[in-house]
This record gives C-alpha cells, structure tokens and sequence, in this order.
C-alpha cells in the first residue's frame, strides 16, 4: 500500500516539445557565434592593433621632430610598405630610416592602406625620392587622413587623420 507522502506520476513532470526547441535554439546561437567570432574578431582585432601601432609611432614622430629639432617624414610606397624618413640637417636629402620601431614595414595582407590629402581628399602619390607626409620640428605636421582598409570588407575601415596642428585622431568610418 502506498503511503500518504508517496504522490503518483503525474502528465505534469519533464520538458514539454516547445521547451526543449527553445533550449536548442538557444545552444545553436552561441555555438553559431561563438565559432563566427574568430573569425570576423580576428580582422577587427588585426586592424585595431595596426591603427593602434601607426597612431603612436606618428605621436612618437612628432615628439621626436620637436625634441630634436629635426624633420620627419611618412610614406607609402608602391609594394605596401609604410616608410619612415629624416631630413639630417647636414644633408638636404631625405633618408629612410632603418631602425626599429622606424624600419620599413609591410602591413598584413588582409589590410590596404590609402594617404589622402585633408584639403582636396585626393590620394597622395608615393614617391620613392621623399616623403608624402612631414613631422616638422615646430610640431606641426602635413594634414593628412590614412586610411586603413580590410580587403575583404571595405565598409569596416577606420582612419587616422590630423589637421596639421592637432593630434593624430582615429575615426571609424
């Protein structure tokens, strides 16, 4: 005989069909974005750290032109490399700069980068005779915006510009 306590099985005890839907549903999202997030992240990510990268060594560049009473100078050139130069005073040639931070260097393959002047938003031409951007020793700086592109997805790009008196702003476009 049964006691009191003992209740018999009721239609009311486990999941219902709709309930257990919802718990799929739900497991498939996250795992949809969380194997999706590397993916569109990893981009994100590379291209943050590279702006990242650019936006101080040209805050460097400009102290560096002041505190030594130099010039520097910025360019891409045909292959993709960014370049550094200095104008030594003894010499009126610009030279590019070879050591690290200021060694040429070649963005990732999944970034295109483009100069354009502030005033006109004409692209700036490479020349491999000088630079197309110039850190001069009183702190101010040829107005410019880089744009830093994905290859594969145009609309993400950010870029890093200045009016030639302010900092090096980056804005997401």
């Amino acid at each position: 005989m049964a006691s009191p306590q003992q209740q018999a099985p009721s239609a009311e005890n486990g999941f219902t069909l709709i309930e257990m839907l919802v718990v799929v549903v739900i497991i498939g999202v996250l795992l949809g974005i969380t194997l999706l997030s590397p993916i569109t992240g990893s981009l994100h990510k590379v291209m943050q750290e590279e702006a990242t990268r650019l936006q101080v060594l040209f805050t460097q560049m400009r102290d560096k032109a002041l505190i030594e009473n130099s010039h520097y100078g910025f360019s891409i050139d045909n292959e993709g490399y960014y370049r550094w130069w200095v104008l030594p005073a003894e010499s009126r040639e610009w030279v590019i700069l070879e050591q690290s931070p200021y060694q040429p260097y070649l963005m990732p393959e999944s970034l295109n980068l483009r100069l354009e002047s502030i005033e006109d938003s004409r692209p700036i031409e490479a020349d491999e005779e000088s630079p197309s951007v110039v850190f001069y020793a009183d702190y101010q700086v040829t107005p410019f915006r880089l744009h830093i592109i994905p290859v594969e997805n145009r609309q993400q790009s950010l870029y890093l510009t200045t009016d030639g008196l302010s900092d090096i702003e980056r804005v997401r476009e």
